[in-house]
């Protein structure tokens, strides 16, 4: 993890665009942009703009997250200041792009259980919703079809009436099912209170009982005491490494091992399966494109436990997938 706080020369050049269109408004007279030194101790000027007079400076704490990024001193021309706490903001967000790699790990990793939890919500609410309501009008049509074939034989249904009313129930039942699927895939584990070993052997039954694929596992020495932000990174990997080969890869077969070395957890995911031309993850060209939003997550979710991604395949040879991270994160 690099550890200087030096911020690029474009990074400053925005910033003096922000503070010079702050004065151009008349929202001030001054304006001097401070940037947090590592370990948010110290601070240091990095641009200004006008001449500062102390005795009127309002000093603005510029925060992103829970995180002390820098500070903006002013000295107000006018009343209205939402313009300036809107450049506030930006600045602020400014400097936590610049600086990122100098933040304490833990601040990155944050992102991954903030967003198990609101996938928990989200599963809860569409259970709670949605498929409850599925659930009351497959019941209500099949009491109608009971009530119709009940009827008076003298007013009988016609035919296409009662196709129509099967091919209903039939639609409703599927898209239950398929609800039902979409939440047993995204409703997460007990991360918390379950070990990486055991997440992993569950992620993998489950894989092969609503898939029909043969998985075969294999499961080194692995520590008990894996970092939160780890086992989930890891558990969404694995889970979309086997997605992708059961759709793309043309073979019910996959291979997973998981090790430790040292301080890194090793996972490997392999198929022998058809193989693709791979895009480059990495760099200027790096892809963007909506189909491969698997591999940029599956790559930026290493990238946030600190470990790194490697993506090998060739059309006819299959694919092999190797993530290593850090157990602590």
């Amino acid at each position: 993890m690099h550890t200087s706080t030096k911020l690029n020369l474009s990074v400053a050049d925005l910033a003096q665009l922000i503070l010079e269109w702050l004065r151009a408004r008349g929202d001030v007279t001054y304006a001097g942009l401070h940037v947090t030194d590592e370990g948010g101790g110290s601070l240091r000027k990095l641009v200004a703009v006008g001449q500062p007079d102390q005795a009127s400076v309002t000093e603005m704490p510029l925060r992103f997250g829970d995180q002390s990024v820098g500070r903006l001193d002013i000295r107000p021309a006018a009343d209205d200041l939402s313009c300036v706490c809107a450049a506030a903001d930006q600045l602020a967000w400014l400097l936590a792009q610049s600086t990122h790699s100098t933040w304490p790990r833990t601040i990155m990793q944050r992102i991954l259980p903030v967003t198990e939890e609101e996938l928990s919500r989200i599963v809860l609410d569409i259970h709670d919703g949605p498929v409850q309501y599925l659930f009351a009008a497959l019941s209500q049509l099949a009491l109608l079809q009971t009530h119709l074939r009940c009827s008076d034989p003298y007013c009988p249904v016609d035919d296409v009436t009662r196709q129509t009313l099967t091919n209903i129930g039939a639609l409703l039942e599927n898209s239950l099912r398929e609800i039902k699927h979409f939440l047993g895939t995204f409703r997460p584990p007990e991360f918390h209170r379950r070990d990486l070993l055991s997440i992993v052997e569950g992620l993998v039954i489950q894989h092969e009982e609503w898939t029909g694929d043969t998985v075969t596992l294999e499961i080194g020495e692995v520590p008990t005491d894996v970092a939160l932000p780890v086992k989930i990174a890891l558990y969404r990997i694995l889970q979309e490494a086997l997605s992708n080969a059961h759709r793309h890869a043309g073979v019910p077969n996959q291979e997973v091992r998981l090790w430790s070395e040292g301080e890194w957890i090793c996972l490997t995911v392999d198929d022998h399966g058809r193989g693709f031309e791979p895009p480059p993850l990495e760099g200027p060209l790096a892809t963007e494109r909506e189909e491969h939003i698997g591999l940029r997550g599956m790559r930026d979710r290493v990238s946030l436990v600190g470990g790194t991604f490697h993506l090998e395949s060739r059309p006819g040879a299959g694919t092999r997938i190797l993530v290593k991270v850090p157990h602590h994160g």
